[in-house]
């Protein structure tokens, strides 16, 4: 399955340069344009794997579109730009996880960068997933503390005898605690109102 690429350049000859660089390395460039505005729109309007910005592009240098495209989307950044001008720009947004590539496109440099991108995505989802597990994991903590208190409040219990009822309630139930709490809290949350 190919990845799908933006690519956002002045449409000139580069354009079928790019598009054939992309596709030999397993991207599929669903979408060229030309400038700023139009890049924003459809990286936010569309899942893309990677954001290709031939620079300069219409109506800008393309540095603050792969700013903007790279802290506002998941898309992986690639920023071409002229050698000379490489290492500045390449100052100007490191910290925003854009890759440089300085032009002429060197086809080894490129694909290396491209795996660079592929990389990070591979990381950058592996923590968002792990973000969302904790995340979710607190949440039920919340909850089950919540209907621990609860159980201590009404039924005189305490934070350990309300801590095994829930689980013998679960395990009784064939369900998990985090139900149990819930149904605590349906059962209880009333009587406080």
């Amino acid at each position: 399955m190919n990845n799908k690429a933006l690519l956002v350049s002045k449409i000139n000859s580069s354009v079928n340069v790019l598009k054939g660089l992309l596709e030999e390395n397993s991207y599929d460039v669903s979408m060229v344009v030309s400038d700023s505005k139009s890049a924003a729109e459809y990286a936010d309007d569309t899942i893309y794997d990677i954001v290709v910005i031939n620079s300069p592009i219409e109506d800008s240098s393309g540095i603050d579109t792969a700013i903007s495209i790279s802290k506002n989307t998941v898309c992986g950044v690639v920023l071409l730009v002229q050698t000379d001008k490489a290492g500045f720009v390449g100052k100007k947004v490191i910290d925003y996880g854009v890759i440089v590539v300085p032009k002429p496109i060197n086809k080894m440099l490129f694909r290396q960068s491209l795996g660079v991108v592929r990389a990070s995505q591979k990381r950058y989802a592996g923590l968002s997933e792990e973000n969302e597990r904790l995340k979710s994991s607190l949440e039920e903590t919340k909850i089950i503390n919540r209907a621990k208190f609860l159980l201590m409040q009404y039924l005189a219990l305490s934070e350990e005898r309300a801590h095994k009822y829930i689980e013998k309630q679960a395990m009784d139930m064939r369900v998990s605690k985090i139900e149990v709490a819930r149904q605590i809290l349906k059962t209880y949350v009333s009587h406080e109102l």
